[in-house]
Protein backbone atom coordinates (compact mmCIF):
# COMPACT_ATOMS: atom_id res chain seq x y z
CA UNK A 1 0.00 0.00 0.00
CA UNK A 2 2.70 1.91 1.08
CA UNK A 3 4.46 1.66 -2.23
CA UNK A 4 1.27 2.07 -4.27
CA UNK A 5 1.11 5.61 -2.72
CA UNK A 6 4.73 6.67 -3.00
CA UNK A 7 4.04 5.09 -7.03
CA UNK A 8 1.30 7.68 -6.93
CA UNK A 9 2.36 10.72 -5.82
CA UNK A 10 5.27 10.22 -8.14
CA UNK A 11 2.96 9.95 -11.17
CA UNK A 12 1.39 13.39 -9.96
CA UNK A 13 4.43 14.80 -9.71
CA UNK A 14 5.49 13.86 -13.38
CA UNK A 15 2.17 15.28 -14.31
CA UNK A 16 2.53 18.53 -13.03
CA UNK A 17 3.76 21.44 -15.40
CA UNK A 18 6.97 22.87 -14.85
CA UNK A 19 7.30 26.13 -12.93
CA UNK A 20 7.41 29.03 -15.44
CA UNK A 21 10.52 30.89 -14.99
CA UNK A 22 10.45 33.64 -13.46
CA UNK A 23 10.28 36.92 -15.84
CA UNK A 24 13.66 39.16 -16.22
CA UNK A 25 13.29 42.45 -14.41
CA UNK A 26 14.56 45.82 -14.98
CA UNK A 27 14.41 48.93 -12.91
CA UNK A 28 13.39 52.29 -13.76
CA UNK A 29 13.77 55.47 -11.44
CA UNK A 30 11.60 58.19 -13.00
CA UNK A 31 9.76 61.53 -11.54
CA UNK A 32 6.72 61.41 -9.58
CA UNK A 33 5.09 63.08 -12.77
CA UNK A 34 5.41 60.32 -14.74
CA UNK A 35 3.61 57.96 -12.26
CA UNK A 36 0.47 57.27 -14.70
CA UNK A 37 1.80 57.63 -18.03
CA UNK A 38 4.87 55.50 -17.23
CA UNK A 39 2.85 52.31 -14.69
CA UNK A 40 0.20 52.32 -18.04
CA UNK A 41 4.15 52.13 -20.32
CA UNK A 42 5.30 49.79 -18.28
CA UNK A 43 2.73 47.24 -18.68
CA UNK A 44 2.50 47.49 -22.17
CA UNK A 45 5.80 47.17 -22.33
CA UNK A 46 6.01 43.97 -20.36
CA UNK A 47 2.93 42.28 -22.01
CA UNK A 48 5.04 42.91 -25.23
CA UNK A 49 8.44 41.88 -24.12
CA UNK A 50 7.73 39.52 -21.00
CA UNK A 51 10.18 41.75 -19.04
CA UNK A 52 8.69 42.87 -15.56
CA UNK A 53 9.19 47.15 -14.64
CA UNK A 54 9.78 47.67 -11.09
CA UNK A 55 9.23 51.55 -11.00
CA UNK A 56 10.74 53.90 -8.59
CA UNK A 57 9.22 57.19 -8.37
CA UNK A 58 10.19 60.29 -6.77
CA UNK A 59 11.44 64.11 -6.74
CA UNK A 60 14.04 64.09 -9.53
CA UNK A 61 17.14 65.67 -7.60
CA UNK A 62 16.36 62.96 -4.69
CA UNK A 63 16.40 60.08 -7.50
CA UNK A 64 19.38 61.67 -9.05
CA UNK A 65 21.58 61.71 -5.66
CA UNK A 66 20.26 58.13 -5.00
CA UNK A 67 21.97 57.19 -8.41
CA UNK A 68 24.87 58.94 -7.77
CA UNK A 69 25.41 57.61 -4.51
CA UNK A 70 24.95 53.91 -5.97
CA UNK A 71 21.58 52.88 -6.40
CA UNK A 72 21.11 50.47 -8.82
CA UNK A 73 18.63 51.11 -11.73
CA UNK A 74 18.52 50.50 -15.76
CA UNK A 75 16.81 53.70 -16.75
CA UNK A 76 16.27 57.45 -15.50
CA UNK A 77 13.55 59.50 -16.51
CA UNK A 78 13.77 62.93 -15.52
CA UNK A 79 11.88 66.15 -15.42
CA UNK A 80 14.98 68.65 -16.21
CA UNK A 81 17.76 68.24 -17.92
CA UNK A 82 19.48 69.62 -15.26
CA UNK A 83 18.39 66.86 -12.95
CA UNK A 84 20.08 64.63 -15.50
CA UNK A 85 23.91 63.65 -15.78
CA UNK A 86 23.83 60.85 -18.38
CA UNK A 87 23.61 61.02 -21.90
CA UNK A 88 19.90 61.54 -22.35
CA UNK A 89 16.74 62.27 -25.22
CA UNK A 90 14.20 63.93 -24.56
CA UNK A 91 10.81 61.59 -24.87
CA UNK A 92 8.27 64.38 -23.38
CA UNK A 93 7.96 67.70 -22.76
CA UNK A 94 5.10 69.53 -20.11
CA UNK A 95 4.56 73.30 -19.16
CA UNK A 96 3.76 74.87 -15.65
CA UNK A 97 -0.34 75.93 -14.89
CA UNK A 98 -1.76 77.54 -11.87
CA UNK A 99 -3.94 74.79 -10.21
CA UNK A 100 -7.73 75.64 -8.60
CA UNK A 101 -11.03 73.87 -8.12
CA UNK A 102 -13.12 75.03 -10.51
CA UNK A 103 -15.41 76.21 -8.04
CA UNK A 104 -13.26 78.60 -6.41
CA UNK A 105 -13.58 82.28 -6.06
CA UNK A 106 -10.08 83.67 -6.48
CA UNK A 107 -9.98 85.31 -10.23
CA UNK A 108 -6.26 84.11 -11.60
CA UNK A 109 -5.68 85.29 -15.37
CA UNK A 110 -2.09 85.28 -14.90
CA UNK A 111 0.63 85.72 -12.50
CA UNK A 112 0.29 88.72 -11.07
CA UNK A 113 -2.42 87.66 -9.56
CA UNK A 114 -0.97 85.59 -6.90
CA UNK A 115 1.44 88.70 -5.58
CA UNK A 116 0.42 89.60 -1.98
CA UNK A 117 -0.63 93.37 -3.38
CA UNK A 118 -2.94 92.01 -6.20
CA UNK A 119 -6.85 92.23 -4.83
CA UNK A 120 -8.09 88.92 -3.30
CA UNK A 121 -5.10 87.19 -3.87
CA UNK A 122 -5.06 83.29 -3.23
CA UNK A 123 -2.81 81.31 -0.85
CA UNK A 124 -0.73 78.79 -2.88
CA UNK A 125 1.90 76.33 -2.90
CA UNK A 126 4.59 75.63 -5.61
CA UNK A 127 7.72 73.26 -5.67
CA UNK A 128 11.07 73.81 -3.60
CA UNK A 129 13.47 75.79 -5.88
CA UNK A 130 15.97 72.94 -5.88
CA UNK A 131 13.04 70.20 -7.59
CA UNK A 132 12.28 71.36 -11.54
CA UNK A 133 9.22 72.42 -11.00
CA UNK A 134 10.48 74.85 -8.58
CA UNK A 135 13.36 75.62 -10.88
CA UNK A 136 10.78 76.16 -13.79
CA UNK A 137 8.73 79.46 -11.64
CA UNK A 138 11.55 81.58 -11.45
CA UNK A 139 12.22 82.94 -14.79
CA UNK A 140 8.18 83.92 -14.65
CA UNK A 141 8.49 85.91 -11.33
CA UNK A 142 11.53 87.37 -12.87
CA UNK A 143 9.81 88.65 -16.32
CA UNK A 144 7.31 89.56 -14.09
CA UNK A 145 9.63 92.01 -12.38
CA UNK A 146 7.89 91.77 -9.04
CA UNK A 147 9.57 93.74 -6.44
CA UNK A 148 10.97 92.93 -2.95
CA UNK A 149 6.94 93.57 -1.54
CA UNK A 150 4.87 91.86 -4.42
CA UNK A 151 6.97 89.03 -5.28
CA UNK A 152 4.52 86.03 -4.60
CA UNK A 153 5.31 83.93 -1.30
CA UNK A 154 4.37 80.76 -1.47
CA UNK A 155 2.00 79.33 1.55
CA UNK A 156 4.05 75.84 1.75
CA UNK A 157 6.72 74.23 -0.73
CA UNK A 158 6.50 70.67 -1.76
CA UNK A 159 9.48 68.24 -2.75
CA UNK A 160 7.63 67.44 -6.42
CA UNK A 161 4.85 68.43 -8.41
CA UNK A 162 2.66 66.01 -6.91
CA UNK A 163 3.12 66.81 -3.52
CA UNK A 164 2.75 70.02 -4.27
CA UNK A 165 -0.73 69.14 -5.57
CA UNK A 166 -1.36 67.82 -2.76
CA UNK A 167 -1.32 70.53 -0.50
CA UNK A 168 -3.98 71.89 -2.79
CA UNK A 169 -6.29 69.07 -3.08
CA UNK A 170 -5.97 68.51 1.11
CA UNK A 171 -6.98 72.34 1.98
CA UNK A 172 -3.84 73.48 2.69
CA UNK A 173 -3.74 75.98 0.27
CA UNK A 174 -5.95 77.90 -2.35
CA UNK A 175 -4.16 76.93 -4.93
CA UNK A 176 -0.75 75.21 -6.60
CA UNK A 177 2.01 75.60 -9.17
CA UNK A 178 2.33 72.16 -10.49
CA UNK A 179 2.90 71.05 -14.26
CA UNK A 180 -0.18 70.86 -16.97
CA UNK A 181 -0.07 66.79 -16.53
CA UNK A 182 -1.19 66.69 -13.01
CA UNK A 183 -4.59 68.53 -13.26
CA UNK A 184 -5.62 65.79 -16.02
CA UNK A 185 -7.99 63.74 -15.68
CA UNK A 186 -9.15 65.64 -11.75
CA UNK A 187 -11.60 67.54 -10.58
CA UNK A 188 -9.21 70.94 -10.97
CA UNK A 189 -8.49 73.69 -13.71
CA UNK A 190 -5.07 74.09 -14.60
CA UNK A 191 -4.41 78.24 -15.57
CA UNK A 192 -1.62 78.40 -18.08
CA UNK A 193 1.32 80.44 -16.55
CA UNK A 194 1.79 83.77 -18.58
CA UNK A 195 2.41 87.87 -17.82
CA UNK A 196 -0.73 88.88 -19.66
CA UNK A 197 -4.67 88.47 -19.63
CA UNK A 198 -4.41 87.83 -22.99
CA UNK A 199 -1.25 86.29 -24.05
CA UNK A 200 -1.10 83.23 -25.87
CA UNK A 201 0.67 80.02 -24.59
CA UNK A 202 4.22 79.18 -26.32
CA UNK A 203 5.60 75.65 -26.47
CA UNK A 204 6.33 73.78 -24.05
CA UNK A 205 9.22 74.30 -21.87
CA UNK A 206 9.93 72.03 -19.04
CA UNK A 207 11.90 68.69 -20.77
CA UNK A 208 11.54 65.30 -20.10
CA UNK A 209 14.86 63.63 -20.65
CA UNK A 210 15.71 59.48 -20.01
CA UNK A 211 18.68 57.70 -20.66
CA UNK A 212 20.45 54.46 -20.12
CA UNK A 213 22.15 54.03 -16.87
CA UNK A 214 23.03 50.13 -16.68
CA UNK A 215 23.97 49.42 -20.31
CA UNK A 216 21.91 46.07 -20.28
CA UNK A 217 19.83 44.93 -23.27
CA UNK A 218 16.76 45.35 -21.49
CA UNK A 219 17.17 48.93 -20.46
CA UNK A 220 17.80 49.70 -23.97
CA UNK A 221 14.26 47.64 -24.76
CA UNK A 222 12.57 49.70 -22.62
CA UNK A 223 14.29 53.12 -23.53
CA UNK A 224 13.48 52.22 -26.97
CA UNK A 225 9.79 51.43 -25.80
CA UNK A 226 9.08 55.06 -24.46
CA UNK A 227 9.52 56.16 -27.66
CA UNK A 228 7.01 53.92 -29.85
CA UNK A 229 3.53 55.24 -30.53
CA UNK A 230 1.71 53.71 -27.47
CA UNK A 231 3.87 55.22 -25.18
CA UNK A 232 3.34 58.26 -26.79
CA UNK A 233 -0.15 57.75 -26.64
CA UNK A 234 0.09 57.03 -22.65
CA UNK A 235 1.70 60.29 -22.67
CA UNK A 236 -0.37 63.02 -24.04
CA UNK A 237 -3.31 61.15 -22.36
CA UNK A 238 -1.51 62.24 -19.47
CA UNK A 239 -1.38 65.79 -20.35
CA UNK A 240 2.30 65.54 -21.30
CA UNK A 241 2.98 67.27 -24.94
CA UNK A 242 5.76 65.49 -27.16
CA UNK A 243 8.88 67.40 -28.55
Amino acid sequence: MKRLTLLLIAALAACSPAPEPEKPTITVYADSALTEAFTRIGQKFEALQGIRVKFVFGSSQSLRKQLEAGAVADVYASASQDSMHLMSKVFATNRLVIALPYSSPKIINTVGNLSPRAQNHPSFAMCVPEAPCGAAVKPWFEQAGFGENDKPQPKVLGQDSRDTLAKLTNGEVEAAIVYASDVKNTQLQGVPMRLARNEEPGPAYVKFPIAIVSGSSDAKKFYDHVFNDSAKTALTDAGFELP
